[in-house]
């Protein structure tokens, strides 16, 4: 071996040493310290795995709990799917927003719930659950804007009606309705008689969807101005 070699070699075992020296030496003079640490990074690591060990837990039982109501939504029994069975056998909507509305499942039936506000004509909790609507689903997010666009439709203002469906078709390009709230969109800027943005918003529709079915039905509200 050559002289550089077992040169480099002793300098750096040379250094190792004058580390665990210096380590050994601090861990000494500061055992009550570095404790301290370790156990506010111990509880900090379980107090985590607690949190997401309960969120499973938590969003199973949601998970398990809207299956029992979806039955009962989908008969279109609205007042029974926000305050579930008198048997007991569900307990509704309402239950898992307020229980479970940190989970998925939660988010789900936060919109569910507000939907069934809105076919009861309850526009001001609809649109309390419309607003309050957080979820990771693409297609729930832009469904919560279109409820927002419908409550505004029942209060005759149809352009906040407008923007909002405009935004349920802006959420992401992978909702398949999106042009259903276009149309929407459309239809709601013709009866606030705002024809600037009536006339984009049909020119949209038409270049980014044109085998659209909505199509057939804008001659109401297509001047013909529009390329």
């Amino acid at each position: 071996m050559s002289k550089l070699a077992k040169s480099s070699k002793h300098g750096t075992e040379e250094k190792m040493m004058l580390w665990y020296y210096k380590g050994t030496e601090y861990f000494e003079n500061n055992k009550n310290r570095v404790y301290t640490i370790l156990t506010v990074l111990v509880l900090i690591i379980a107090v985590v795995f607690i949190y997401f060990r309960n969120q499973s837990q938590k969003s199973e039982i949601a998970t398990l709990e809207l299956a029992k109501v979806k039955q009962i939504y989908a008969a279109d029994m609205f007042q029974m799917a926000i305050n579930g069975d008198s048997l007991g056998m569900s307990k509704g909507l309402a239950y898992i927003v307020n229980e479970y509305g940190s989970t998925e499942s939660g988010q789900t039936a936060k919109l569910m719930l507000a939907n069934s506000y809105y076919n009861l004509r309850d526009f001001e909790n609809a649109n309390k659950y419309y607003n309050d609507y957080s979820g990771k689903n693409e297609m729930f997010k832009a469904a919560s804007f279109a409820g927002i666009a419908s409550v505004y439709e029942t209060k005759n203002d149809w352009v906040n009606a407008a923007k909002y469906f405009e935004k349920a078709a802006k959420v992401s390009k992978n909702v398949s309705n999106n042009d259903e709230y276009m149309f929407y969109a459309i239809r709601s800027y013709f009866n606030a008689k705002d024809n600037d943005n009536l006339k984009k918003t049909i020119k949209a529709l038409k270049t980014d969807y044109p085998k659209s079915k909505f199509l057939g039905q804008l001659a109401r509200y297509d001047n013909g101005d529009q390329s």
